[in-house]
């Protein structure tokens, strides 16, 4: 079987130790303890542990497998973790019966990678965006929980598919661009090459304009990972990489989920 770490190239093995090599200077500058473990792997110099290469790799493709950039992005990283909190999000609660239909985690693709659901429509942007802390945190714990069901080992990826169904014009306002861009920022910055594909369905008439505007914030390693979906290629294009079991009933799939039931048609454009 093809294990994760058999698929990188000399270049980047070489990388890797050179990276393993400024664990403890990271460790150090984050300001982490030194016993740190970053999603229950141990950030230790010596480690022939292959989980660590494959977490540390991903930081080496976000900056160009540049061991010095790749320091630093993950010192940075560290500190965030840190100031944010993001070791404990775990455990604290949030509005169920309000972000239960802004996004959750539903089973997994062909290839056991999980799958998350992120939905944009028919929301009160004041309730969910508002408190913009509390979303940004709720969100956070969102991926922490998807990372969760990697093993690092043979998963180490997840799909996203974010939904635009009843998502309007005016709906896209001032709220939601600022809960937009802020957490595009930090998965950017701290979740590296955790994305296998991201599905955008759905997607309402004027969604050009904000794709142009999300696009600014976004790497071009992470733009090749878009698949933007017309309506009536939603379910061919998903079933190629989630079977119809696991694929929602609003996808064209077989698998009841109550937070997408119900939901109406996407805003159509003026008619003169």
């Amino acid at each position: 079987m093809t294990t994760i770490t058999s698929t990188f190239t000399e270049d980047e093995k070489t990388s890797i130790n050179q990276l393993k090599e400024c664990l403890p200077d990271i460790i150090k500058d984050s300001g982490v303890p030194e016993n740190y473990t970053l999603w229950g792997v141990p950030l230790y110099k010596n480690s022939t542990d292959e989980r660590l290469d494959v977490i540390l790799v991903k930081f080496l493709r976000a900056r160009n497998n540049d061991a010095s950039l790749a320091k630093e992005m993950l010192t940075k990283s560290l500190k965030w973790r840190l100031e944010f909190r993001a070791d404990t999000i775990l455990t604290e609660s949030f509005p169920q019966d309000l972000f239960c239909k802004v996004g959750f985690i539903h089973k997994h693709d062909k290839k056991n990678r999980p799958v998350t659901y992120n939905l944009y429509g028919g929301l009160n942007n004041e309730e969910v965006f508002g408190n913009l802390d509390r979303f940004l945190r709720w969100r956070v714990q969102l991926m922490e929980k998807g990372i969760q069901l990697l093993d690092f080992k043979n998963v180490e990826q997840m799909i996203q598919v974010h939904d635009y169904n009843l998502v309007t014009f005016a709906s896209y306002d001032k709220t939601a661009k600022t809960a937009s861009k802020s957490v595009t920022q930090i998965m950017q910055d701290n979740y590296p090459e955790f994305l296998a594909v991201k599905f955008f369905v759905n997607i309402p008439w004027w969604g050009d304009w904000v794709f142009k505007f999300i696009s600014i914030f976004l790497s071009e390693q992470t733009k090749a990972k878009f698949v933007v979906v017309s309506a009536n290629g939603v379910k061919d294009s998903m079933l190629e990489f989630i079977d119809e079991d696991n694929l929602p009933v609003a996808y064209g799939g077989k698998s009841i989920v109550p937070e997408l039931e119900n939901k109406g048609s996407t805003d159509q454009p003026p008619t003169e």
